[in-house]
Parts: C-alpha cells; structure tokens; sequence
C-alpha cells in the first residue's frame, strides 16, 4: 500500500507544480494529500488529479493546432496513450471492475441506474479516444482533417469535465457515506491489487515523465507567435 500511495503522491505533485494558471480544479483542499490511510475516494481523486492536468495539456494542444501554431502529431499520440492507459484503464478498471458491481447493490439498488451512466460515459470515453486515434493518421492531410481533430478533442474534454463533476459531487459523497469503515479497507486493497503490477514495472514513473514532458512542448508551442 505504501508503494501505491508514494506512486499517486508522484503524480499529484507532478500535477501541483504546474506554473500555469489552472482551469480544472484539484480536488478541494487537497485533503487527500495529508491522509496517509487514503479511502476509496482519495484514491479515485488522486487519479483525477492527473486526468485533470492531462485535459489542460491536451487543451493547450489543441489551441495550437486550431491556430495553426506548430504542433506535432506525436504529441497527441502520446496523450492519447496517456489517457488510454491511464485514464481508461487505471482509474475506469478500479470503478468497472471492483467498485461499481459492489455498489449496484447498495441502498437497495437505488442508484444502479445513475452507476449505469457512468459505465456508459466510461465507454464512450475510451470510443472518443479510438475515434482520435484513427482521425491521427490523418494529421499531415490538410485543414480539413485537423479540425476534425479539433473537433473530436474538444467534444472529449467537455464530456470528460462533466463526468468528473458527476462523480465528485454525487458519485464520491455517496461512497463516502455508503461504505463501512471495513469495506473502505477492502476496496482499497482490492485497488493495490490492480495496479500491483504496474507499480513493480515503473508504469507510473514513466507516465509522469511522459507528463512533464508534453507539458514542456505545449507550453513552447502556447507561447510562439503564428
């Protein structure tokens, strides 16, 4: 567990360290960050703390290429791996494939219908990313071909900024208020668990450099003139 939480703190302040006025919002107070007995919720948030900072870089490149200002194709498929291998797999798995299940029957199944959107948004998610991926191969073909980039990104982000206002203001409370202090240790094991392999492999190491990283490269390209 020690392990997880030293990989998630890596990202967080990775995340933090930002000079860039920020436009998503890390989770309020950063309460997170001082528990070092993370629930269920820390967990999920520490995740979104990287998916936010993600979005801003993958905002500013966009920018770029809307504008015509030099951007490279290998910058968003580098975040496309990003989001695909961190977002959709990290962080969905955890809720996909432990939480949600467990929850559907909490409260007498009262929100199996608003836990079922949020499987939904999970999958049109991860089609928004192939569907980036192969308008990709189109990059070098015209204005034409990247403002449908332009296009499938931003619709991306817009529902990805609702998705995690969803969860954090109504998914994340109910937890918070539903789970017993013994289920809490329960799902946060079964959470290491998933990731366990990940961590002995340094995936986390080389996507917070990957971060940095990209960060650097939209930075230069928000900064140059047309």
């Amino acid at each position: 567990m020690k392990r997880f939480f030293v990989s998630a703190i890596v990202f967080f302040c990775l995340g933090i360290s930002a000079c860039a006025p920020q436009k998503y919002t890390i989770y309020q107070e950063h309460t997170h960050v001082e528990n070092t007995n993370p629930s269920v919720t820390d967990l999920l948030h520490y995740d979104f703390d990287v998916i936010k900072r993600v979005l801003q870089i993958l905002e500013k490149a966009t920018k770029c290429l809307d504008e015509d200002k030099p951007i490279s194709k290998e910058t968003f498929s580098d975040m496309v791996q990003i989001i695909t291998n961190f977002s959709d797999k990290h962080h969905q798995e955890k809720e996909d494939k432990v939480l949600f299940p467990a929850l559907k029957v909490k409260d007498e199944g009262e929100k199996k219908d608003f836990l079922g959107r949020l499987l939904m948004e999970h999958v049109s998610a991860r089609d928004e990313m192939r569907n980036l991926s192969g308008a990709l191969n189109s990059f070098y073909q015209g204005k034409k071909a990247k403002k449908k980039i332009v296009k499938i990104i931003r619709s991306y982000i817009k529902d990805m900024e609702k998705h995690i206002e969803m969860e954090e203001k109504i998914l994340f409370p109910w937890i918070n208020k539903t789970l017993t202090p013994d289920e809490q240790v329960m799902f946060v094991k079964k959470f290491d668990a998933l990731e366990k392999e990940d961590l002995e492999a340094g995936v986390h190491e080389k996507y917070s450099a990957m971060i940095e990283r990209l960060e650097q490269q939209v930075a230069v390209c928000s900064d140059r003139e047309k």
